[in-house]
């Protein structure tokens, strides 16, 4: 048989135009194929900005399937979306199966998704000691049913949602885990996935997935089997997954939740049983340490924000670490007396836990690890404290951990470059990847006919409330006559409530559909009700500048009120501006710049994802235009018909209907 190279596959008249009537063979399409392709031939890496429209997940998969067949060997895609691996394991990778039915692929989930059979039998038989509520119990059982005809035992196939101290009851645990010596081994959903996975050539994951399992290399704990090649779509999210992963964090809610499992102030628990009733004291002073520790976070002081740096190390005195050591003590005579495998077992897990929780509250407090960032988090409404340490850059850990470790790394995604240029300098200083294949492929729409951008010229301060006030009269204005649907995109729920309600009323005397973030909706259901309305208007922040794909007429215009800078008091953020000053460098523009152009070409993508989609792109953050930096936010973008507009001339609107509704201007 001869050897097929992607265009055989995905030129005119190949594989796959056999499969699909109507397919189109796209020019940008064969060019990332035969990057990649040659990338995986020659044993490099390469970087690939991609534009929508491009479908770069065939232009990835055909020459990774035929590298995969051919050497028999897997291969990893990493994802940033759930939407992103539902595609390609709903439709993508089958109809490719449809040409290769030798192709195998998994998708694959960390082990906490997956139910323990001997670890559950474990709890229904303790459970009158370990709950407190009939609710919980009842939740366990259910459980069991479930687990007597499901296939896969994954938490997504169940169908509700357990209370986590039920799921953490019965989940696997790397830590709770009997190998082969257990005896549901051989119907162990978690090594049934893990054996699907030692068979399969292409392996799905998502990005924290991958940087969970490339922290855990070290340890010999990986969950991924080895791998020469993966491909990261989605790359341009890497760093900050990155940085969450291979970093370290403790929140109250951790311990309580922990503490609770072993004797909850109910007399509830794995020491509910009389043989442990010794270790107790130790679990009641661990909570009691725990709630005087976490109320000592609550009150650092802080510059009216939830996370604060920690300068220095011993800022908080750390009582909770000796109490979790000397509980981890209790809980080793606790084993010592166990009289069954599954008790000891379960035991020696929590002994492990009280070690991971307080070695890590020490390396936070204390702050061995040279070169991160040390920070606490203390929410203002919901959540709990918590404390973190991040790298400072993650450049040098995945310039040794990844890209010298990995025979091929594909980045791509439809926004890497942070300028017009293909040297993707942004990127590779913030990943630390250095050489490999550079390219950036043009869009296959024709944005001159498709699209306009209307932007404001009026020098009014985005942060002001005069600025509000004007921008709700234009929108008043402008969504009274839009046709089809709108997104209108902010940097922060305060002023997106405060447009919101400013411009609601008029949109409900024109009865217009209107959907806001943060209303207690999810994301999913949201988007979903978007595109069956075709004429809704959308009031959204961050996660949806990117990921969402709304073709057709559903989505005809993207308002961005604000240029999406990053915040610039989080203490990383900061940590990383103060790095760059001292090596003589300019963090605004190197970063903060770089990294708003970025995020600003993900929310202009949300426009036209089709060839046949059209409307317009509204910019009202008049710096693209005044500022000097403005120029390179323009030309990150594509080229198309281009209007200004003055925000200024809605301000008297503003002000008179302020008055008549009684709203001080």
């Amino acid at each position: 048989m001869p050897v097929l190279t992607p265009t055989d596959v995905l030129g005119p008249g190949g594989l796959i135009a056999g499969k699909l009537q109507a397919y189109e063979s796209r020019p940008q399409q064969l060019e990332m194929a035969e990057t990649v392709a040659t990338a995986l031939r020659e044993g490099g890496h390469a970087i690939v900005e991609a534009p929508t429209g491009v479908g770069k997940s065939f232009a990835y998969l055909v020459p990774l399937a035929l590298h995969a067949i051919a050497t028999n060997t897997k291969v990893v895609i990493s994802t940033g979306t759930i939407a992103l691996q539902e595609q390609l394991v709903g439709k993508d990778i089958p109809l490719l199966q449809q040409i290769f039915p030798e192709l195998k692929a998994v998708l694959v989930k960390g082990r906490q998704n997956y139910l323990s059979r001997r670890r559950l039998a474990y709890a229904l038989d303790g459970q009158q000691a370990i709950f407190e509520s009939r609710d919980d119990a009842a939740a366990l059982r259910e459980l069991a049913d479930w687990a007597k005809d499901s296939a896969v035992g994954d938490l997504a196939d169940l169908g509700f949602d357990p209370s986590p101290l039920v799921w953490r009851l019965a989940q696997s645990d790397r830590s709770n885990c009997l190998g082969r010596k257990c005896p549901t081994y051989e119907s162990c959903f978690f090594y049934n996935a893990r054996r699907a996975m030692e068979g399969a050539h292409l392996l799905i994951v998502n990005h924290h997935l991958y940087f969970s399992d490339l922290s855990l290399r070290d340890e010999h704990a990986a969950i991924l089997p080895a791998h020469d090649v993966v491909v990261f779509d989605e790359a341009h999210t890497l760093e900050d997954v990155a940085t969450d992963h291979l970093g370290t964090s403790v929140s109250e809610a951790q311990v309580r939740y922990w503490l609770d499992g072993l004797w909850s102030r109910k007399g509830k628990g794995l020491l509910a049983q009389d043989s442990y009733a010794f270790a107790r004291e130790q679990a009641d002073h661990a909570r009691e340490m725990s709630e005087h520790f976490w109320k000592a976070v609550a009150l650092l002081p802080s510059a009216n924000s939830d996370t604060i740096p920690l300068v220095g190390a011993g800022v908080i005195d750390n009582p909770l670490s000796p109490a979790l050591d000397s509980l981890g003590k209790a809980l080793e005579v606790a084993r010592e007396r166990a009289t069954d495998d599954n008790a000891a077992q379960e035991l020696g897990a929590q002994i492990e836990r009280a070690a991971s929780l307080s070695g890590a509250l020490r390396m936070i407090i204390e702050q061995r690890t040279p070169q991160h960032v040390y920070y606490a988090h203390v929410p203002t409404a919901r959540g709990t404290p918590s404390l973190s340490m991040a790298p400072l850059s993650v450049a040098d850990l995945l310039k040794e951990k990844l890209f010298a470790a990995t025979r091929t790394v594909i980045l791509t995604s439809a926004t890497l470059a942070a300028d017009d240029s293909e040297r993707f300098l942004f990127l590779r200083r913030r990943l630390g990847l250095e050489g490999g294949i550079a390219k950036r492929l043009d869009s296959p729409f024709d944005y001159q006919r498709q699209a306009k951008l209307l932007l404001n010229s009026a020098p009014l301060d985005p942060n002001s409330p005069r600025y509000e006030h004007a921008l709700s009269a234009w929108l008043s204005e402008y969504l009274a006559e839009a046709q089809g649907g709108t997104f209108v995109l902010f940097t922060s729920y305060r002023q997106l409530k405060a447009v919101h309600d400013l411009v609601r009323p008029t949109l409900d005397r024109a009865n217009r559909f209107v959907l806001r973030h943060g209303d207690g909706m999810g994301r999913a259901q949201m988007l979903d009700l978007f595109k069956r309305v075709g004429n809704a208007v959308l009031f959204g922040t961050s996660s949806f500048w990117e990921g969402v794909d709304v073709p057709g007429d559903a989505l005809r215009h993207v308002i961005i009120t604000k240029l999406p800078f990053e915040v610039p008091n989080h203490p990383v953020v900061e940590a990383r501006h103060l790095d760059i000053k001292r090596n003589g460098g300019n963090p605004f523009m190197e970063r903060t710049v770089p990294e708003a152009i970025i995020r600003l070409k993900q929310g202009f993508g949300r426009l036209i994802r089709t060839r046949n989609d059209s409307g317009t792109v509204v910019i009202c953050d008049h710096r693209v235009l005044t500022a000097a930096y403005g120029r390179y936010f323009l030309r990150a973008l594509p080229a198309c018909a281009t209007e200004t507009f003055r925000l200024d001339g809605y301000l008297a609107e503003a002000r008179g209907q302020g008055e008549a509704e009684g709203t001080p201007f």
